[in-house]
């Protein structure tokens, strides 16, 4: 048969549908285990340097561990789009995973407080526990502040990344975004920390109370000249750019400064900072060792 020619032992097209059909094989995933880091979201591009960060520290402690992320909040998942990768809630994700033969799951939340966002991951991690369309084992990681330790641990943390030396004067405000329920005195536990280590810190909560008023208040017995603004969420996103330091007037910074107070404004996420990721990172790795067990 003449040289290039067919016959039995002539070898496929390197373009056909069988090499395709390999490289799909190749890329898909082989291990059983898997870590979901799911945060609430932001639809800033920009706010997504803290879940990189995260993602990063998770896949360098854990490199033979599929890292996946999903955001919780429906608004953002909408913005982001239905069929993009960050499109994907929670739920969406474990159950591509549990299809794709992932028996090992370890969940672990982004968020601060355990609220609302908090709660409905707890729902779906034990939805997903055990059956035939669950999980051998899935464990869920605590928020920033899950107990009464993970509050004290991240006092000594935020006095760590807080602009300092202060003059007198001087003093911080951290905004949370606040919650619903029982999960909102959290906010408030933290605050009672923090003033045991340094009274010229407070807190205050945008959507919940203490709102901003009650801190302005604060902040005048303190004696308060200036006042540092920093955000207490997981990433700088739209609150912590538009609703705490936008130069409109209904942001915090524009309502302190016609409240008389200099305002400087520090825009890094707590995921951004060192010390405060090792804390959600500690609960990943706790986790990861209950799945083990």
């Amino acid at each position: 048969m003449p040289a290039g020619g067919g016959g039995l032992d002539a070898k496929p097209p390197a373009s056909g549908p069988d090499r395709k059909a390999l490289r799909r094989i190749a890329a898909m995933p082989t291990t059983h285990n898997a870590i979901l880091l799911a945060a609430f979201g932001s639809r800033l591009p920009g706010a997504e340097d803290s879940l990189g960060v995260m993602r990063a520290c998770a896949q360098e402690l854990y490199p033979d561990w599929r890292v996946e992320t999903a955001f919780t909040s429906g608004t953002v998942r909408r913005h982001k789009g239905a069929h993009s990768r960050q499109g994907r809630s929670p739920g969406e994700v474990l159950r591509q995973l549990v299809r794709e033969g992932v028996r090992r799951l370890a969940v672990q939340s982004l968020h601060v407080v355990p609220g609302d966002e908090f709660l409905g991951l707890q729902r779906l991690v034990a939805s997903m526990r055990g059956g035939p369309d669950g999980f051998e084992r899935i464990e869920l990681g605590r928020p920033l502040l899950g107990n009464a330790e993970d509050v004290r641990r991240a006092a000594r943390a935020l006095l760590s990344v807080l602009p300092s030396p202060r003059a007198k004067g001087e003093v911080v405000l951290l905004m949370g975004h606040g919650t619903r329920g029982n999960a909102n005195s959290v906010y408030q536990d933290l605050a009672d920390e923090l003033r045991a280590l340094d009274p010229s810190v407070l807190i205050g909560a945008l959507e919940a109370e203490p709102g901003l008023a009650a801190k302005v208040d604060e902040l005048r017995a303190l004696g308060a000249r200036k006042v540092h603004l920093l955000p207490l969420l997981f990433a700088r996103g739209v609150h912590a750019t538009r609703d705490m330091a936008g130069e409109g007037g209904h942001s915090w910074r524009g309502a302190l400064t016609r409240a008389g107070f200099i305002c400087e404004t520090h825009l890094k996420g707590a995921g951004e900072h060192p010390a405060l990721a090792e804390i959600w990172l500690s609960h990943l790795r706790e986790a990861v060792e209950r799945v083990r067990a």
